[in-house]
């Protein structure tokens, strides 16, 4: 698959979760992305692992205050999850250029993760339970070291 078009759905599949905080959409660009793989198997098996890992990173975080959701939901919504599976498609696409370069990924996770948090929280999909500073670097420390391991997971998960 081109990264381009790897990265558009990704992007497509972030923005349609945050704003209809829902998982049926962006279960349809997964599977559109899938139909497109040309490693299907390492993305569907990177995708459960993410979606895992990101029900127990997210529902930690939940648990200690750092996240609200709204009423009606006690840990991790659904979509969240869903976006969890749609972040495991860039690792064997268009971010395989990143395996193994530790230090860009460190990087890259404490920027990029705390990013999409703020934007989702200023798109309405969630709040901050904490002040913004306190979050935004907890989130940095967090993804500085959450990153880079999924990153290995997937080079781990490559064909």
């Amino acid at each position: 698959m081109h990264w381009l078009l790897n990265l558009l759905l990704y992007q497509g599949a972030w923005l349609v979760a945050v704003l209809a905080k829902s998982a049926w959409p962006v279960l349809a660009i997964l599977a559109l992305h899938l139909w497109l793989s040309n490693q299907r198997r390492a993305d569907s098996r990177l995708m459960l692992l993410y979606m895992f890992i990101g029900a127990l990173v997210d529902g930690s975080l939940s648990l200690l205050g750092l996240f609200d959701f709204g009423p009606g939901v006690y840990l991790v919504p659904l979509w969240l999850v869903a976006l969890w599976a749609a972040l495991a498609m860039l690792p064997n696409h268009s971010l395989a250029w990143l395996k193994g370069r530790l230090w860009l990924n460190v990087l890259l996770g404490a920027l990029a993760g705390p990013l999409a948090y703020w934007g989702g929280v200023r798109l309405g999909a969630a709040q901050f339970g904490w002040p913004l500073m306190p979050a935004i670097a907890t989130l940095a420390l967090v993804w500085a070291g959450l990153w880079p391991g999924l990153m290995a997971l997937a080079k781990r998960e490559a064909v």
